[in-house]
């Protein structure tokens, strides 16, 4: 395959043949299992995108039992200027707790922090629950100072009245929540992110800078962020992302990502005000705490 080109559901069985000799893998350095499943994974997305599904987001608790919470919109006060739309309004969403519900007696430990995280899936797909986020929160809690780890389950970009904001909304809903609904002290919180989670954990950091009132929006401890896309609207187009030397090692098709910058943009008028919170990369901002960004040597732009 060229470098270039992304692999089909179709060509799968030849690929298998194809990587049992290393030259002819992605990368030589790659195990055959690597290779395979990162072209696997590559084709179903892509098959995704294509047939432009939908996914539905349930409120109901489902196999996450009492681990997931419905959270509610938080004071008017708090969605002002971008996080205002006449047609997207706050709305109930959900949230997956691992290892467990928090318990409302809960006392953190010192050291020991709470993590908010924003999933990835190019705001098209994903909602922070066992299936999608299990892996990633047990890391979290083995390898950091997490002691319990909220997985967000904001509005997927599916429909006209799901478009941004809609994401924005609720991640101040979600972090007003653990402030004012939880009571954890924000100095305990860390935001983290991965992909487009990323890219909303910067927004919302910019929002709490912008909006600057601290007793309703303080500043967290401090950000977490996972190869994080900071510039969606350079990628509504699938060029962008196949021309990139790194794109036959990214496991995401640009399909993917150009159906998810489109959906999330859908629109939307792009002001300099707008711009801002798109395309971080291209409008840097003082942060309220401090951040940790790293990004795989072996993915696209981001």
């Amino acid at each position: 395959m060229a470098p270039h080109d992304t692999p089909t559901l179709l060509q799968l069985p030849f690929l298998a043949i194809a990587y049992l000799q290393p030259g002819r893998r992605q990368d030589p350095d790659w195990t055959y299992r690597q290779a395979l499943y990162n072209s696997a994974l590559k084709a179903l997305l892509d098959a995704f995108a294509f047939c432009r599904i939908k996914p539905g987001l349930s409120l109901r608790a489902g196999f996450e039992r009492d681990r997931f919470v419905l959270i509610e919109p938080g004071r008017p006060e708090l969605y002002t200027g971008i996080a205002q739309d006449k047609e997207v309004k706050p709305e109930v969403i959900g949230g997956t707790w691992y290892p467990k519900r928090l318990p409302s007696d809960f006392t953190i430990p010192e050291g020991g922090h709470i993590v908010l995280h924003l999933h990835g899936g190019s705001y098209i797909m994903g909602d922070g629950r066992t299936a999608s986020c299990q892996f990633l929160a047990k890391n979290l809690l083995s390898h950091t100072p997490a002691r319990y780890v909220l997985c967000l389950q904001y509005r997927l970009a599916v429909s006209p009245k799901t478009r941004f904001p809609a994401q924005l909304q609720d991640a101040i809903s979600a972090y007003s929540y653990m402030i004012h609904t939880l009571h954890i002290p924000p100095t305990r919180i860390i935001l983290s992110g991965d992909s487009a989670g990323g890219h909303l954990v910067l927004a919302l950091l910019r929002y709490i800078v912008n909006f600057g009132g601290k007793s309703l929006l303080p500043p967290p401890k401090c950000s977490w962020l996972w190869s994080p896309w900071c510039d969606v609207p350079a990628g509504a187009e699938r060029t962008a992302w196949i021309k990139n030397p790194k794109y036959s090692t990214d496991y995401t098709p640009g399909s993917l990502q150009a159906w998810g910058a489109k959906n999330f943009l859908r629109n939307l008028h792009l002001t300099a005000a707008v711009e801002e919170y798109v395309a971080p990369i291209k409008h840097p901002f003082p942060l309220p705490s401090p951040m940790f960004i790293v990004s795989g040597g072996a993915r696209g732009p981001v």
